[in-house]
């Protein structure tokens, strides 16, 4: 795009969150892509998670660069260190974590005030309401980035107008939606709709009434109904811009995309190129889920009954005595599977042609980054909006199938005992691959991973992210001649 002689300058301000991070940052790629410098607030231990990556970018003359703040702990009462949401210890601090991301409000209006080419916008995470005040003291436009679907802010919504003090286990029908959607109120509540931070649900609320529009990682192939009925109730203008993973061309990329792995990229992928095609299963919960014991080998059995070769991603807190056992009494050589101990290349893994069925808690990024490979889910919600990206996935766009379906648990702990068992998992790992409804699927799952690549190759959400850059230097021009 042109700009004249001026150098467009976006700041990003994530919520220090892996799955908030990972798509931030790819949109601080397609941003530069569009010949935007742009600026991503960071800490030391984030910076450190993704300097691979935008080191690369600058390497291929991308302008994208940090603003490495000190993250407040001892401040805010969190051990240190404690500086990303993953790994806050415990339930009860993480309103500590809220307070202490609230702390860097100062620091980097202080920084962005230095800065040459001044901001032209700010887009921050729905998690940091504080940036509307730097944008009011900048004059500059704020956008809100929506990490959840669409689906998902708008279910809740109309939950929160219709059925405000439903019993947390009663089933109701979502109100005012394009589609009959039957919940469980407990299921259907807003990222902040909890005891103990009614300050900060009010202050992202005012902070989304506010912004100048509202940005979004999904594309309107996939919630166009969603999309519009959200942009009518807010009167505000929302940017669907993803799949931002997409913006993930080269295999460096993709491997380097989060944390460090513990195994090389080569020995994953000569490990799926040896499989059949839509074979593999793949088998990951995200970065904060967590799962006791039992059901981590029940898990294990269930795969092992299925007969199906399987990547099974086991997050290293979860590697308990009792799992370490399990796997060490020849589970791997007696099965067709390969365990990943920590973080896994995820796009990588799913965009290979083996793979034929990703087993996940249904977290957004997860569910994008199948989308747009095309690869059938085994939903398993956990917690927060996985349980609506749950009813998106399998009963309106029917690319999925549940692990446990219409179960009416609103959390699930990792000390949550006896609520899967092997044979649900045999039973649905069996559904998801074999049968005419399976084909369907498939079918299904590739005609969305097709609309989500032509968005993103000069479609919707291409057109999308440039009216919303060029709206943003609009709005610019006019606070500059007020």
């Amino acid at each position: 795009m042109s700009y004249g002689n001026r150098k467009p300058h976006f700041v990003l301000v994530p919520l220090f969150a892996q799955g908030h991070m990972i798509p931030m940052i790819d949109l601080a790629r397609l941003l530069a892509l569009q010949g935007v410098a742009v600026s991503v607030m960071t800490t030391p231990q984030n910076t450190a998670r993704f300097k691979a990556v935008i080191d690369r970018a600058n390497a291929a003359g991308l302008l994208i660069r940090f603003i490495e703040l000190r993250f407040p702990c001892a401040e805010a009462g969190l051990p240190e260190g404690c500086e990303c949401y993953d790994h806050v210890p415990s339930l009860e601090l993480y309103k500590n974590f809220y307070e202490g991301l609230s702390l860097l409000r100062e620091p980097l209006l202080l920084y962005l005030r230095q800065q040459c080419p001044k901001p032209s916008c700010i887009i921050s995470d729905a998690s940091t309401p504080w940036t509307r005040e730097i944008a009011r003291e900048l004059r500059v436009p704020r956008y809100v980035y929506h990490a959840p679907s669409c689906f998902f802010l708008l279910c809740t919504r109309n939950v929160g107008k219709h059925k405000p003090g439903a019993d947390a286990f009663e089933r109701l029908l979502v109100p005012d939606l394009p589609h009959e959607v039957e919940v469980v109120r407990g299921q259907a509540l807003g990222l902040f709709d909890y005891p103990g931070i009614e300050k900060l649900r009010d202050e992202v609320a005012e902070a989304e009434s506010t912004a100048d529009g509202l940005v979004m990682n999904s594309f309107r192939e996939l919630e166009t109904a969603f999309i519009d009925s959200y942009q009518k109730d807010l009167e505000k203008k929302v940017w669907a811009i993803g799949p931002v993973c997409l913006s993930n061309k080269e295999t460096g990329d993709k491997f380097t995309r989060g944390n460090k792995m513990n195994v090389d990229e080569n020995y994953i992928r000569n490990w799926l190129d040896a499989k059949e095609t839509a074979s593999v299963i793949y088998v990951s919960f995200g970065s904060i889920a967590s799962h006791s014991a039992s059901h981590l080998i029940e898990i294990g059995l269930g795969l092992e009954a299925s007969k199906r070769p399987f990547v099974w991603v086991i997050r290293d807190k979860e590697m308990r005595p009792e799992v370490a056992r399990f796997l060490s009494e020849g589970f791997e050589e007696r099965t067709k599977g390969l365990i990943l101990r920590g973080w896994a290349p995820q796009v990588l893994i799913l965009s290979h042609p083996s793979v034929g069925g990703f087993m996940t808690h249904c977290g957004w990024n997860s569910t994008l980054e199948a989308v747009s490979v095309g690869v059938p889910m085994l939903t398993w919600a956990h917690f927060f909006d996985q349980f609506l990206n749950e009813k998106l996935v399998v009963e309106i766009l029917r690319i999925g199938v549940a692990l446990k379906a219409n179960t009416s648990i609103v959390y699930m702990a990792d000390d949550a005992e006896g609520l899967i068992t092997r044979e649900d998992v045999e039973k649905a790992v069996t559904e998801l691959l074999e049968g005419a409804e399976a084909e369907e699927r498939r079918k299904r799952a590739k005609e969305l991973a097709a609309k989500a690549k032509e968005s993103m190759e000069g479609g919707s959400s291409c057109e999308d992210l440039r009216f919303m850059i060029r709206h943003a230097l609009e709005l610019t021009d006019e606070a500059s001649d007020a």
